[in-house]
């Protein structure tokens, strides 16, 4: 498996960065996590967008979803006139208006571009998906991506939680949100601190961490380094472009 991260800017998009994406592709199959704002320009330097296979969307927060809008515009308007079918798409069920509200359309009339369908551990191309709802202001989903022996595990938003680790557990690669500051009174069931990324990741005994979802206004570097310190193995930035390695 190879994860290629698009975006990783949590809340908004940064001067380096748009708002939370992952591409995940094995066996010439490509499985998009999520679609924040702005990652649709850097989906188009790895693959043609209509070349995508399936997409996960984490919760239906800006920054995980709406380049979703602009995603169906390169699908049915392409000027070569190749229009694919329908991309699976994978999201919570009790938030979908909003993706038909960013239209001005009712969900029906998006038929041509989405089939939804419903969270749940299944099977899509070559990957086994398994998912657990987070603690977050509306319903999010964690997802566990396996095949050929590897696993990747995303957190996408949420507070601490302790059956995360046993959800996490033994992976090969952890993709952990890193939103809040430590040392600050933050609110709960919201976001994970760096430490708290770190102790997730220790917890869950994966082999390495990769910390996302800074916001712009703070320092990833240092959030990379307190979940390291925490973490005591292996601990990676996401940055638009990197590339992991399962």
């Amino acid at each position: 498996m190879q994860l290629t991260v698009l975006g990783s800017s949590g809340s908004h998009p940064g001067p380096d960065s748009a708002c939370s994406s992952y591409l995940l592709t094995h066996e010439d199959f490509r499985l998009l996590i999520d679609l924040g704002n702005g990652a649709l320009g850097e989906l188009q330097k790895h693959v043609d967008p209509r070349d995508i296979d399936a997409i996960f969307v984490s919760h239906l927060h800006g920054d995980h979803w709406l380049d979703l809008v602009p995603l169906s515009h390169t699908r049915r308007h392409h000027p070569d006139g190749r229009v694919p079918p329908p991309v699976p798409l994978i999201t919570p069920v009790g938030e979908r208006a909003r993706i038909a509200g960013a239209f001005g359309r009712p969900e029906s009339t998006l038929d041509d571009v989405f089939v939804l369908d419903d969270p749940s551990d299944t099977t899509i191309g070559p990957f086994d998906i398994a998912v657990r709802r987070t603690q977050h202001p509306v319903e999010t989903f964690a997802v566990r991506v396996s095949s050929s022996g590897k696993s990747l595990v995303y957190t996408a938003d949420t507070g601490p939680f302790s059956e995360l680790a046993h959800f996490a557990q033994g992976a090969d690669l952890l993709l952990a949100e890193a939103g809040f500051l430590d040392g600050v009174d933050n609110p709960p069931d919201v976001h994970l601190t760096a430490s708290q990324a770190g102790q997730l990741a220790k917890d869950a005994g994966v082999n390495r961490l990769v910390v996302t979802h800074v916001a712009p206004w703070h320092d990833a570097d240092r959030q990379r380094d307190a979940a390291a310190e925490v973490f005591g193995a292996r601990t990676d930035l996401a940055k638009p472009g990197r590339i992991f390695v399962l």
